[in-house]
This record gives structure tokens, C-alpha cells and sequence, in this order.
């Protein structure tokens, strides 16, 4: 505000005193061309002062309006050359979007017209491809990968990454760990290329492999502990369980000995180490195993299997579960495993009594059954048919209520 009234206080005083001055002052402008004033032009002052200002008016005009051809002459150009490249921008956007909202038909007619102009056709034609995956074009999304991998170089590892997958989500295992081993030439640390690898070991059930890529995913994966951890867990479980289920003792034994000490005092794994070597008839070994876990903590799983084992050693069994019924009381597992241990000791007076205890505690059929057989070897039979008549109720639970003949009826009625 201030500035435009100081602007209009000198045009004031200008259009006031510029006509007084000239008209006191005239004043003329000489001038000469060489060295003689003959050879001259000869004006008013004023009228030179005013042609000047004209002048250097049509001169700056003159720059402005050039200038501004210029530019507009570029911008021209820079639309011409430039616009279908956002185009290119807007839609590769649109087509990103699309993407991650798992709209494959829109994402991929976006992406793919957008490739030819996009200033990253790797994103186009990686998207693109998955894309096409998703809506079941195999062949097309092959043909897309191999032009993302034409774009350069260094796209290779971003291929092989997608293309194993596709190859995953198509379960073949096999083509996508032959994908991955070729990209891990290129980058062998790839945290990415590392998760793959493990989840189609995993899918694909190849335990060795798996078990040899740990050490890489632990230092390089950036798995969560726990995670890494119960990985781990199920590797070793596996190859315990797949080494028994081929009755191979020294592969089982080996696979058990190759464990770390950390590994080997893990209870979920020694439990199924003492179970597998059950399995495969190494009772003496299990039995070590078994009373090792058991001495540490109470499982009654683990107490029922521990009076199936044929150990080394009866009496050094039944001692050993006698001292459990000290540490831990009595429990329906432990007595009928103290029962069980007793008859391979020839104790059947106390093989009676632990059966006994136990199905007071819990009504079980395999305790029933194992005290009626004892029975039967006794003599007493109406004892144990009794037992065997309660064992079979309690195996078969739910039967239906159905209307029962009475004592006397016999058993073809009066309507068959």
C-alpha cells in the first residue's frame, strides 16, 4: 500500500513540474558522426529523452514477448514429449493400486499399457506377470517374466524371485528350488531368496536340505527367534520319525547324535526319541531316555508307554516308577504302569493291587483288560469276564438308548 502511494505521489509530481521544465529549459541533443559537427543529427532534448524511454520500452517488450514464445514454444514440446510419460506415471499408479487390491483383470490391462512408456517396465511386467498368474494365464505371465528380465542386468534376481512364486503357489516344488538355487548364485545372503527356499523345503517335506539351510536363516533370514526356533524343532522331529518309519536304526541313531546338547536335553524332542526307539523295538535305549524326562518332570503319557517298555532291567524299572509314586502320589498312569511292571516282574499279587488302585481312580479299558487277563491266568474267570464285560462298555461310550429284552427272552423273538 505504501509503495503504491509513493508511486502515485511522483507520477503527480511529474505530470505538475515535467511540463514547466520543458518549456523553460528546451535544451537540444547533438549527434555527431567523424570528427566534424556538420556531420550530425541535431534534436530536441526532450525528444531524445522520450524517444530513449520508447526505446528501451519496444526493447523490453520486445525480450518479454520473445521469452515468452520460447517457453511456450518448449512447453510445447515438453508436452508432446513429456505427457505420455505421466500418462505412463498415472497409470502404472492405477495399476499398482489395483495390484495390491487383488484386482488382477484391471491390474494387468493397466500395467501392460503402460509398459511401453514406463520409466520402470520391470515393476509393469513383474506386476503384470503375477497378475496374469493369478487369472490363470501361465503361458503369458512366462512371456511377461521374460521381458522383465530383458529390461537389464541386474533384473534377474527380481525374476527368478517372482517366477519361484508362482512356481510355489503352483506347488512345483521341485522347478521353484531349482529357480532359487539359480538365483542364489547371484545373491547367496538374499533374505528373501532364503524364505522361499525354506518354505518349498518345507512344502515339499525334504528335511536334510531344510536342516542344511538353517545356519543361512538364522544369520541372514531375519526370522523371529521363536520361529527359527520351532522350525528347528520339526526338522529334527521329522527326520526321528522318518528314520524309524523306515526301520533304520543307525540313521535314527545318528540323526539323535548329531543333535546339539541343547537339543538333546529338549523334552519335546527326547519324548519322541524315547517313542520312535519304541517303535522300532530299541526298548532298552527308550527306557534310559524315558526315566531320564520322567526323573525331571511328570507326564502321564509318558508313564503309560514307560510300563509297555521291555527294559534291560525289571527290577531297576519298577524301582525306578516306585520312586515317581513318592515324588508325585499316586495317579491312574503311574499305577497301572507300576501294575504292568509288577507282572513282568512276576509280582501278581501287587500287579493286582496297582490295577485295582488305578481303576478306582479312572475307568480305563486297557487297565480293565490287563487286570482281566490277569484274572484269566489265575483262574478267575467270572472276575474277568466281568472286568472284560466293563473294559468294552468303556470303550464303546454313546451307545443309544434302545429298548432291552428281559432275563428268560430268548434271543429269536416272536416276530423274526
Amino acid at each position: 500500500m505504501k509503495k503504491l502511494f509513493f508511486t502515485a505521489l511522483v507520477l503527480l509530481l511529474l505530470g505538475a513540474f515535467l511540463p514547466e521544465a520543458i518549456n523553460n529549459y528546451p535544451g537540444y541533443l547533438v549527434i555527431g558522426i567523424g570528427g566534424e559537427l556538420n556531420k550530425g543529427y541535431e534534436m530536441n532534448l526532450w525528444f531524445a529523452i522520450f524517444s530513449l524511454a520508447v526505446a528501451l520500452i519496444i526493447l523490453f517488450f520486445a525480450i518479454w514477448l520473445a521469452r515468452s514464445i520460447f517457453r511456450g514454444f518448449r512447453g510445447s514440446v515438453d508436452r508432446l514429449r513429456f505427457g505420455r510419460q505421466r500418462v505412463a506415471r498415472r497409470r502404472l499408479t492405477s495399476g499398482l493400486v489395483e495390484f495390491m487390491e487383488g484386482n488382477w483383470s484391471r491390474a494387468r490391462r493397466q500395467l501392460l499399457k503402460s509398459a511401453p512408456r514406463s520409466e520402470a517396465p520391470l515393476i509393469n511386467y513383474l506386476a503384470a506377470a503375477r497378475s496374469a498368474f493369478e487369472l490363470g494365464f501361465r503361458e503369458e505371465a512366462n512371456e511377461l517374466l521374460a521381458k522383465a528380465e530383458a529390461c537389464g542386468e541386474d533384473t534377474r534376481l527380481a525374476v527368478a524371485l517372482s517366477q519361484a512364486r508362482m512356481q510355489l503357489l503352483d506347488k512345483h516344488y521341485e522347478q521353484c528350488i531349482a529357480s532359487l538355487e539359480r538365483a542364489k548364485q547371484l545373491e547367496p545372503k538374499h533374505p528373501a531368496l532364503l524364505q522361499l527356499l525354506k518354505q518349498a523345503y518345507y512344502l515339499l517335506g525334504d528335511w536334510s536340505r531344510l536342516r542344511a539351510l538353517l545356519p543361512e536363516l538364522e544369520k541372514h533370514a531375519n526370522m523371529p527367534e521363536a520361529e527359527l526356533h520351532q522350525l528347528e524343532l520339526e526338522v529334527y522331529q521329522h527326520q526321528l520319525t522318518e528314520a524309524a518309519n523306515r526301520k533304520d536304526i543307525d540313521k535314527l541313531h545318528d540323526t539323535w547324535q548329531s543333535l546339539s546338547g541343547r537339543w538333546q536335553r529338549n523334552e519335546a524332542l527326547r519324548s519322541l526319541y524315547a517313542q520312535q526307539l519304541h517303535r522300532i523295538g530299541e526298548d532298552a535305549e527308550a527306557e534310559k531316555h524315558l526315566r531320564w524326562l520322567l526323573n525331571r518332570a511328570w507326564d502321564p503319557k509318558l508313564a503309560e508307554l514307560y510300563g509297555c517298555l521291555v527294559g534291560a532291567a525289571p527290577a531297576a524299572q519298577i524301582s525306578a516308577a516306585e520312586g515317581w509314586l513318592k515324588e508325585y502320589g499316586e495317579s491312574a498312569a503311574l499305577l497301572t504302569c507300576l501294575g504292568r511292571l509288577s507282572m513282568r516282574n512276576e509280582l501278581w499279587g501287587k500287579a493286582q493291587q496297582y490295577f485295582e488302585k488305578s481303576l478306582l481312580l479312572r475307568q480305563d479299558p486297557a487297565t480293565s483288560a490287563e487286570l482281566a487277563r490277569l484274572f484269566q491266568s489265575l483262574g478267575e474267570k467270572d472276575k474277568a469276564a466281568k472286568l472284560y464285560e466293563e473294559g468294552l462298555l468303556q470303550a464303546v461310550k454313546d451307545l443309544p438308548q434302545l429298548p432291552m429284552p428281559s432275563q428268560g427272552t430268548p434271543l429269536l423273538g416272536a416276530h423274526a
